[in-house]
């Protein structure tokens, strides 16, 4: 049957008895109303894509009007005369990737093999990016929604928050692209990230005399050692907790990292007091297990120094300082000394470019030399 569609029509028209009624619509070729024995009604097109006869659904009544109904006609029709396939391209939008897919596949294939601070990542998002975008297609995130997103989490968190976020969220779609989840523009280049005031916080001498007097006084030998060793040797932070036996030779005097932010093995020379704290923390002479640092906790070994930190810090009268700072001050009294920049670079392996080539041409010695003289003054410091 065949006539101009109309909503009267498709409310007047009386169920078949048995199988569908179909009453296809005199003014654009294809498009039809499908009527069921039970009274259901839904809108289709008919034609042919590709050679092939297809009958694609585009709507039930009354979710979707005659006048809705026959435009989605009339754009099916231009689409299959353009070459297009409506129904595989509903498929494709069906299969295609969420967010939730892609930070799934960012900690298992990107993150966890390649990121030692791949926890801080699922930090940022668990904290910062909103619920919705979990089941969001990766299509459907604008540019927008990821400025609006830098603007709130600056606005209430702050801007190191918010360039950090922005920053992973521009390596995991540039990751989609990659793997073939995405071909659309990545939403987050081109945000305008916040000032950031460069963090110089390092120990004075007098600061350093109060941290170790701190450090003496705390119970947990682990957090003592872990400290020292902070300032001695310089890691960051997850590079000293994960820190397994295996990479240390106490004979040689060197610890092996073998994954690093750099993104290479670091090989560091160890001064004669950071071996000495590491052998203090061997039972008899052996290890007690795999991490030198070990824990109870899902990792195996100690997980976040912050509480014992504060603790520190708080006796030490040095409220402000970071555990990084503790990093940054081994660099600054290695500078002090009179070390050479490149030095400096290598014993804490930055990740600086420009520098590299003078790195690889380094030995271990004069980075031990230098390690070795400023534990010396560093350890001066405490208290007698």
């Amino acid at each position: 049957m065949d006539a101009k569609l109309t909503q009267r029509l498709v409310e007047s028209t009386s169920p078949p008895a048995a199988g569908q009624l179909f009453i296809r619509d005199t003014e654009v070729e294809g498009f039809a109303l499908r009527v069921t024995a039970a009274g259901a009604r839904s809108f289709v097109w008919e034609g042919r894509i590709k050679g092939r006869p297809r009958r694609l659904t585009l709507g039930k009544y009354p979710d979707l009007t005659v006048l809705l109904a026959r435009n989605k006609a009339q754009a099916t029709r231009s689409a299959v005369a353009a070459g297009g396939d409506p129904a595989l391209d509903r498929q494709r939008a069906l299969k295609a990737p969420i967010f939730k897919n892609l930070v799934a596949d960012y900690f298992e294939r990107h993150a966890k093999p390649h990121k030692l601070s791949w926890k801080e990542d699922e930090k940022q998002l668990r904290r910062y990016t909103p619920q919705g975008w979990y089941a969001r297609k990766l299509s459907d995130i604008s540019h927008d929604d990821v400025a609006k997103l830098h603007a709130t989490v600056g606005r209430e968190h702050g801007p190191y928050a918010a360039n950090r976020l922005v920053r992973l969220l521009r390596t995991m779609f540039n990751l989609a692209r990659d793997w073939g989840f995405s071909s659309d523009a990545n939403p987050a280049t081109r945000i305008k990230q916040f000032h950031e005031e460069k963090r110089d916080r390092f120990l004075s001498p007098d600061e350093l005399m109060r941290v170790n007097e701190a450090l003496a006084q705390e119970p947990n030998e682990y957090w003592r050692a872990y400290f020292v060793l902070s300032f001695l040797l310089g890691p960051r932070r997850s590079e000293l907790l994960s820190a397994k036996w295996e990479d240390f030779d106490l004979v040689a005097g060197t610890w092996r990292l073998p994954m690093t932010k750099a993104g290479r093995s670091h090989l560091l020379p160890l001064s004669t007091p950071a071996i000495e704290i590491l052998r203090s923390l061997l039972q008899n002479g052996k290890r007690l297990g795999v991490f030198v640092f070990a824990g109870s906790g899902k990792t195996g070994h100690l997980a976040e120094p912050k509480k014992a930190w504060h603790r520190i810090r708080t006796r030490a009268g040095v409220p402000d300082v970071r555990i990084h700072d503790l990093r940054r001050t081994l660099g600054s009294w290695l500078a002090a000394s009179g070390y050479s920049l490149p030095l400096i670079g290598r014993a804490l392996n930055h990740t600086n470019v420009s520098t590299t080539a003078v790195y690889a041409r380094l030995s271990l010695d004069p980075i031990r030399e230098a390690l070795e003289k400023n534990a010396a003054l560093m350890l001066a410091v405490r208290p007698q």
